[in-house]
């Protein structure tokens, strides 16, 4: 089973600097991805690291330029379809830029009971404490998450066109039969929190 992380950021965006959401702006968040999220990922064992939006150019993943249609949370649809697109993973996994897997991921991933489509997993903070992922309210939340590339394809990131893109999601592709597992086996740490 090939594993692709896509994440999808707006952090190098020209506006960047001057917008504050959590307790950094988003051009604080391309220091945690340069220098945090994605060094983890590429010890963590993907078989490919892939960065959609507004970034820069590195070494061990592939980034995917998308500049900004509508400054908002549509941009992160935009930004996971067009990671999607680019990946040749067999299972995706999906992240904002201020969210990062705990250690080991991949190989979680491939460990988990097999009866899932989408995985969603626990969320804590930066001191472990846990954070809303939707489970509550029985909802996919779009931190992160992790499908098999069946049900994107199926229901593509862009298939909604609201903020609230997480409940409509969820409901859709459940419609489409898709097997959505709360799980605390996998982890990811909002670093924004």
């Amino acid at each position: 089973m090939k594993t692709s992380l896509i994440v999808n950021t707006c952090s190098l965006d020209v506006l960047a600097p001057k917008v504050v959401y959590g307790r950094c702006t988003y051009r604080e968040r391309a220091d945690l991805l340069r220098d945090k999220i994605l060094p983890s990922a590429r010890q963590d064992g993907w078989h490919e690291i892939i960065v959609a939006g507004i970034f820069e150019e590195g070494e061990g993943y592939t980034y995917v330029k998308l500049d900004p249609i509508y400054r908002d949370r549509r941009d992160a649809l935009w930004q996971r379809e067009l990671g999607a697109r680019h990946a040749t993973g067999d299972v995706l996994a999906f992240s904002h830029d201020d969210h990062m897997f705990a250690s080991l991921t991949p190989s979680l991933i491939q460990q988990h009971d097999p009866e899932w489509d989408l995985l969603v997993p626990k969320r804590v903070d930066c001191a472990g404490t846990e954070l809303n992922n939707g489970r509550d309210h029985d909802y996919m939340g779009g931190h992160s998450l992790v499908m098999r590339r069946w049900l994107w394809a199926r229901i593509p990131w862009t298939s909604v066109d609201t903020v609230w893109w997480d409940r409509s999601l969820t409901r859709l592709w459940r419609q489409e039969g898709g097997r959505i597992v709360f799980t605390d086996s996998l982890c990811h740490i909002d670093l924004d929190t």
